[in-house]
């Protein structure tokens, strides 16, 4: 097991105040990362990383997102598509195929992003460059986020 899977599987564990937004125990069910063959030459920028950064922030302040390892202080940018369904999380908010969101390190760490296409979302683990280092239908990322609350989306979902 990589390191980087090491440090993943510990954001997906519930902790004794319960299930917190960004974690899951996806992990306990056996479910293994997909591997994705990494080149001896630099990543590409992922295609939607400058654009990304210019969206406005779609939470109030950064926090510290605890589903994504190591514990970092984070904010969250999303496209126009879907800007409003992350503005009014519900439990049944289901977002719109061409919506993207972006969770951006305050600093230097990983960012991570999930982009909706034909009703599936595909995950982008991102260096601080702005490189897609894993990408794609990613089993381990999917596995926590089939637990998140709406449309596979974390966040501060409110009933509705």
């Amino acid at each position: 097991m990589s390191v980087m899977s090491a440090l993943m599987l510990q954001g997906c564990a519930e902790t004794a105040q319960g299930p917190l937004a960004g974690a899951s125990d996806a992990w306990q069910s056996g479910t293994d990362r997909v591997a994705v063959a990494r080149s001896p030459q630099p990543a590409p920028v992922w295609d939607l990383y400058r654009e990304a950064l210019r969206w406005p922030a779609a939470n109030p302040s950064p926090f510290t997102s605890r589903g994504h390892q190591p514990e970092q202080s984070v904010e969250v940018r999303a496209n126009e598509l879907a800007r409003a369904s992350y503005a009014s999380l519900v439990s049944d908010t289901v977002f719109p195929n061409g919506s993207v969101l972006v969770e951006l390190p305050q600093g230097n760490g990983h960012g991570y992003a999930m982009q909706k296409a034909k009703g599936a979302w595909a995950y982008f683990e991102l260096d601080s460059k702005g490189r897609a280092l894993e990408s794609g239908a990613l089993t381990f990322c999917g596995s926590c986020h089939a637990q998140a609350p709406a449309d596979s989306v974390f966040g501060s979902a409110r009933v509705p």
